[in-house]
């Protein structure tokens, strides 16, 4: 069966969440937690948590599979896990309200980023490792600035549709990235070929 294309996977994803949000707050009024992006209830919040432990769980079997590069699995998998922690206990809503809070994110980020391309930049996944990147430090960025500063700059209403696409598109970003990521590591997990001429170059 053929796999959807990383640019496809991405379309869809920000496709599907702006849907659902928009028509939630154009028809409802934001009623629905379920369909409102921007809550913690939300269902794209969950398909994220949900892939993040799949990602974890896939970067452990990429461990066992390949002993040359555990290190950098195991830091992967401690990372995502990190992640879904952080978004299933609620801990990034008092990260959130600290002061500069988003930024603890970066670095974690950064080094997640890098374990990731380390591990796939000799498979055929390494574009969609990069198309992932971009669309997770389009949405970091959005969440550093905060859609309710970047209407007030803009000169937008927090009640109008400009917000509401600006937050459909922090959240929509967030899960492409996070489903991208996912699709290469598990790629690079339990591919063989390409793993095993990398393994014969550092050998």
């Amino acid at each position: 069966m053929r796999l959807p294309s990383p640019l496809s996977l991405a379309a869809g994803a920000i496709g599907v969440v702006a849907c659902t949000h928009l028509t939630d707050f154009g028809l409802y009024h934001l009623r629905y937690t379920i369909l409102n992006a921007n809550s913690a209830g939300s269902w794209s919040h969950f398909v994220a948590a949900g892939a993040l432990a799949v990602g974890a769980a896939v970067c452990l079997a990429g461990a066992r599979r390949w002993p040359r590069e555990r290190t950098l699995w195991i830091a992967s998998a401690a990372m995502l896990a990190l992640f879904f922690l952080d978004e299933t206990s609620g801990l990034h809503a008092r990260i959130d309200v600290l002061s500069h809070g988003k930024l603890v994110y970066g670095p974690v980020l950064v080094v997640l980023t890098c374990c990731v391309w380390a591990l796939t930049r000799r498979t055929p996944y390494v574009a969609t490792v990069r198309m992932a990147a971009v669309l997770l430090a389009v949405s970091y960025v959005i969440h550093v600035l905060e859609p309710h500063d970047i209407a007030q700059a803009l000169g937008w209403s927090t009640d109008g549709w400009a917000f509401q696409v600006v937050v459909a598109l922090k959240e929509g970003t967030e899960l492409a990235g996070v489903l991208l990521a996912l699709s290469a590591l598990t790629g690079a997990a339990f591919a063989s070929q390409f793993h095993n001429n990398s393994a014969a170059r550092l050998g």
